[in-house]
């Protein structure tokens, strides 16, 4: 079985690894990428990874984040970039003789797998992919705006025309077409269908989902894919947990910048609270002395680990941060830099878990009066608590594991995963389930 996630984004490379992890005993898990970025995590957690040519460069890194995540429109998918990584992509395939290939949003592979005639799983978030048109397109609401008053409503209901427009309707830059058509493969004229593989797992907590959903063919609602890194809980942390004042996380994964960092770290500095906060990734060796006192920055952290000990987190909305957040039973105030992640954080505005701070707001907020009120907010925090219990009980990485092995093996046959629930019982709710789909 091959991964290949965009290793330069560390939620597609933590979701790839949590689902090799649940493969039967005999599938020989090995990841692929184009970046040595986040190999380290990928071979702590015992799995061969090779690195492939052409490398992408650091500002190329950039430009794919940003391209991905929509907060750019430069791209450094070149015909002859795509045509390198293809070959490089279709010799690997011939060579593992992978039975699939698993990926995040690597865009090449979509080219590659279908040439070699291998099922391509695409291990994603709701946002974006062909359900979530389908639900702007029927009941004209994007997800990812309040739909509280009436104004609110008709703003909602004209931005889900918009993005089923640009869904529906603008393709992929040329280059991915002149690469499918060099290589034998008849790619989709829009984005949405493009991007979409023969098997989609859509990683999100279905009580978050929106209402009305019915799941085209080759998708699959497993549940919560997210980071539960090696490595022990810094003692640092015990000891902050300890005193006298709340303890705050402050993490931006892959897709945050050393401004935001600072910003929000200086912030929160006359806050009264303890900040954690695993972004040192992001900041220079000389930022780190001028920060406030109460702020300890550190590289990244076994987020699923810390538990009680936090009290409030602070985030940019990624899925995985959220989805930490929301089974830890933390309340949280998230700032999300592109629409994916605003689509998680309102979903958990509107059950009542979150706060949503736009990130033009970030420099003007008065972060010891916010952090204040969301440490005083007893019903978020008791809505945070109720979304840990209805977390409990999804097992996204098994029930992605299982999936996948039902491609490959047929449904019903034995997929060698002892203990795993019935295929598609992640996506049945129970009655709070049903009842926290309401609030949506």
């Amino acid at each position: 079985m091959l991964f290949a996630p965009e290793t330069i984004n560390i939620a597609e490379v933590t979701r790839g690894i949590e689902v090799a992890k649940r493969m039967p005993e005999g599938v020989d898990c090995v990841f692929t990428g184009f970046s040595p970025r986040n190999r380290e995590l990928i071979e702590e957690a015992g799995f061969e990874f090779i690195l492939q040519e052409p490398l992408l460069t650091d500002e190329q890194a950039r430009q794919a984040l940003d391209f991905d995540q929509g907060r750019g429109h430069r791209h450094p998918f070149t015909r002859t970039m795509l045509s390198q990584r293809v070959a490089s992509e279709r010799a690997l395939i011939r060579r593992l003789c992978a039975s699939a290939v698993v990926v995040g949003v690597t865009p090449s592979q979509f080219i590659s797998a279908r040439a070699e005639s291998v099922p391509l799983v695409f291990v994603r978030p709701f946002a974006y992919s062909l359900p979530h048109v389908s639900i702007a397109r029927s009941y004209g609401t994007t997800g990812f705006l309040p739909r509280t008053t009436r104004r609110q409503r008709v703003i909602d209901r004209a931005a889900a025309g918009l993005f089923r427009t640009v869904a529906s309707r603008v393709p992929l830059p040329r280059s991915f077409y002149q690469v499918a058509a060099d290589h034998g493969v008849d790619l989709a004229r829009n984005v949405a269908a493009a991007l979409t593989a023969d098997l989609n797992l859509i990683a999100s907590a279905p009580h978050l989902l929106p209402q009305h959903l019915e799941m085209p063919a080759g998708h699959r609602v497993v549940g919560p894919i997210f980071a539960r890194l090696p490595g022990p809980v810094p003692p640092l942390v015990a000891r902050l947990a300890d005193g006298d004042q709340p303890v705050v996380y402050f993490a931006i994964g892959s897709s945050g910048n050393r401004d935001l960092a600072l910003s929000v770290l200086r912030g929160l500095g006359q806050a009264p609270c303890q900040v954690v906060a695993p972004v040192r990734n992001y900041l220079h060796e000389e930022d780190l002395t001028g920060l406030p006192a109460n702020v300890h920055v550190t590289d990244w952290l076994p987020a699923d680990r810390l538990g009680g000990a936090i009290d409030l987190a602070i985030t940019h909305g990624g899925e995985g941060t959220v989805q930490t957040s929301c089974t830890q039973g933390w309340p949280f105030i998230g700032i999300p830099l592109q629409f994916e992640q605003r689509f998680n954080v309102q979903r958990c505005v509107a059950f009542g878990s979150a706060r949503l701070l736009p990130q033009k707001q970030v420099a003007s907020t008065d972060w010891a009066a916010l952090v204040r009120q969301a440490l005083a907010d007893e019903e978020m925090r008791a809505r945070a608590a109720q979304m840990a219990g209805l977390m409990s009980g999804l097992d996204g990485p098994g029930q992605a594991a299982r999936a996948i092995m039902e491609l490959l093996e047929g449904p019903g046959a034995p997929t060698g995963l002892p203990g795993a629930a019935p295929a598609g019982a992640c996506a049945a709710l129970g009655p709070t389930q049903e009842r926290a789909l309401a609030l949506a």
